[in-house]
């Protein structure tokens, strides 16, 4: 039985990788974005309901050119200075950006022709600009679905969709400009595993393989390991009662109540910033183990998350293990802040709540807090 197994697994991951990929032309526009100093943030997951991984490329574009409106300086001398570099920084990063927006124009203009759909609006007055791209490439013979709300149009059951959402406004707060833009693009390859045959996500069997490397961080000096019990019951509503939240997930859909409870177990560890070489050795090592394990498992529902660099100040996922018919959701979160590097394991059932002050609280209860008493 064992080796069954292990052949179909083989014959799944032949035909992961000879899948559909990406379009070329929308691979070299993302790798020029990263090239440019834009964050581009690649995701691997395997989609609930229909066979397949799904690869999505995401970039958020946000440029607040404000001219700041006071600079508080020595002498009138610098504080001119000052604002002399800032106007300089601007008018660079506007530019740069300028040429970012053009280069998606030609790139979209080019494959809407090639595109199976393709949707491309711009308008354009004194004080705004507004861009709104779509483009879908069809998914064997199936027809692609439409849907338009206002001046937008999204595209379903295709194999491949990418979308370039864009405003400026020139008259944002009567102080300068604002320019916002969001790219999302993603790509559907089979792997073979239909709905029936897919499980939850084994979170001991993962934990199990991520102990042995966690085992020599935990004996370095200065190194802290936490519980973490975070719960809301139904009916409490934090946002409206006490605004604690850093982040809050909704899953109401897999509810039928709406009761918005949950519970949310793991464990935090923390590790000076002294111990920088050792957490970025880790971190390589968990997510290194975290992409072996999803690709030895595709029958399990997952999200990975490709960046390799820590997020700063606010916790994301390396790996999430998505809930699978209400079972318990996992995440791996990594951040970096002037204190050091925080690691989250987490086990959530229903909604995850994530407390605004989580590294120092030994529990959050429907908005009670209870701080850890550090020795």
């Amino acid at each position: 039985m064992k080796k069954l197994f292990t052949c179909v697994l083989l014959v799944v991951l032949c035909l992961t990788a000879q899948g559909q990929q990406p379009n070329e032309k929308l691979r070299q526009l993302e790798d020029y974005f990263h090239q440019q100093g834009y964050n581009v943030k690649h995701t691997q997951s395997n989609s609930i309901g229909k066979e397949g991984v799904r690869h999505t490329y995401q970039v958020f574009f946000s440029e607040n050119t404000f001219a700041p409106s006071f600079v508080q300086a020595p002498s009138e001398e610098v504080r001119q200075m000052v604002l002399s570099k800032h106007d300089s920084i601007k008018t660079e990063r506007v530019k740069k950006l300028e040429q970012t927006i053009d280069s998606i124009r030609v790139t979209f203009a080019l494959l809407g022709k090639q595109a199976s759909e393709s949707y491309m609006y711009e308008y354009h007055k004194e004080d705004a600009d507004t861009i709104k791209y779509s483009l879908a490439f069809r998914q064997d013979d199936d027809s692609i679905h439409s849907t338009r709300i206002k001046n937008n149009v999204y595209f379903s059951n295709a194999r491949e969709v990418a979308s370039f959402d864009y405003y400026k406004s020139h008259e944002f707060n009567h102080q300068g400009d604002v320019m916002l833009g969001t790219y999302i693009h993603w790509c559907d390859e089979s792997n073979g595993i239909a709905y029936d045959y897919m499980k939850p996500f084994d979170i001991a069997a993962f934990e199990a393989l991520i102990q042995p490397v966690l085992k020599p961080v935990k004996k370095l000096k200065g190194v802290k390991t936490y519980p973490v019990y975070w719960r809301h019951d139904k009916g409490f509503d934090d946002d409206v009662v006490h605004g604690n939240l850093s982040h809050k997930t909704t899953r109401q859909s897999m509810y039928g109540d709406n009761s918005h409870t949950g519970l949310t177990t793991g464990t935090y560890y923390f590790i000076p910033n002294e111990y920088k070489k050792e957490a970025e050795t880790l971190y390589k090592q968990l997510d290194s183990i975290s992409y072996n394990y999803i690709n030895s498992h595709p029958e399990q529902p997952y999200e990975y998350d490709f960046s390799k660099r820590i997020p700063v100040r606010n916790p994301a996922d390396l790996l999430h293990g998505i809930s699978y018919e209400d079972s318990d959701e996992y995440f791996l979160k990594w951040t970096l802040d002037d204190a050091g590097y925080h690691i989250l394991f987490l086990t959530s059932k229903g909604e995850i709540w994530i407390p605004r002050e989580w590294r120092k609280l030994k529990s959050y209860i429907n908005g009670k807090l209870e701080y850890r008493k550090e020795k």
